[in-house]
């Protein structure tokens, strides 16, 4: 994960500033939105990630809105492999990807928008957009680990490709919970809490909240 300093934002600024005017928008500078996964249903403390690439150009860096609003700029570089051998030809393809830690838990509940866009140092860009949901589970960050419970469970079973717990207790509060696998991050996530109910028959995997019609 990299972290941005003050000079290193200032310095990415100032070089962003000179880059805008050089040459404008270029298609043919890929842009790879891996996770939050369009329309992702968060709770929780997660990433933003992904990887971008240009054919011939330098891509230093991505900005970050949500609703319209700045939210990050952040390095490209991280190792991708797995790009390297999609794109052996492109500039810097094995470093070529990007991430940003984020509290979802923070927005406000409901849908919200994401816009990414990459900048080459030789002045190109382009960009993606998307859209998430956030779910409503406790804004609260939870330091005590002791306020959690999997003793209040009351039964889980399997949906599509997630697992999904009834009836757990987070700070006296009870809450439905769905474990998915995520392909990005090669492990286990937690895709959508919503408040306990006993699920009778099949389970829509829908948050009533983010898909207010099921």
């Amino acid at each position: 994960m990299f972290k941005l300093t003050v000079a290193t934002t200032a310095a990415l600024a100032a070089m962003l500033s000179s880059n805008t005017e050089a040459i404008g928008q270029d298609n043919s500078l890929r842009i790879m939105l891996e996770q939050p996964f369009y329309r992702a249903e968060l709770g929780q403390i997660g990433e933003i990630r992904g990887w971008a690439l240009h054919p011939y150009e330098n891509v230093d860096i991505v900005e970050i809105y949500i609703d319209g609003q700045f939210f990050s700029m952040v390095p490209v570089g991280g190792l991708r492999g797995d790009v390297k051998d999609a794109y052996p030809d492109a500039v810097n393809s094995l470093y070529s990807g990007y991430a940003q830690t984020v509290n979802f838990k923070s927005l406000e509940p409901g849908f919200h928008t994401m816009e990414v866009v990459a900048y080459t140092v030789e002045g190109s860009y382009n960009r993606i957009t998307s859209e998430f949901c956030v779910d409503g589970f406790t804004g609260e960050f939870i330091s005590d680990p002791s306020t959690i419970s999997l003793k209040t469970v009351e039964r889980f079973h399997t949906a599509h490709n997630a697992i999904i717990l009834e009836g757990v207790t987070v700070d006296e509060m009870q809450y439905n919970v769905e474990l998915v696998w995520n392909t990005a991050t090669q492990g286990f996530v937690i895709e959508q809490t919503t408040p306990y109910e006993y699920i009778d028959g099949d389970y829509s995997k829908h948050c009533r909240l983010c898909s207010p019609d099921m």
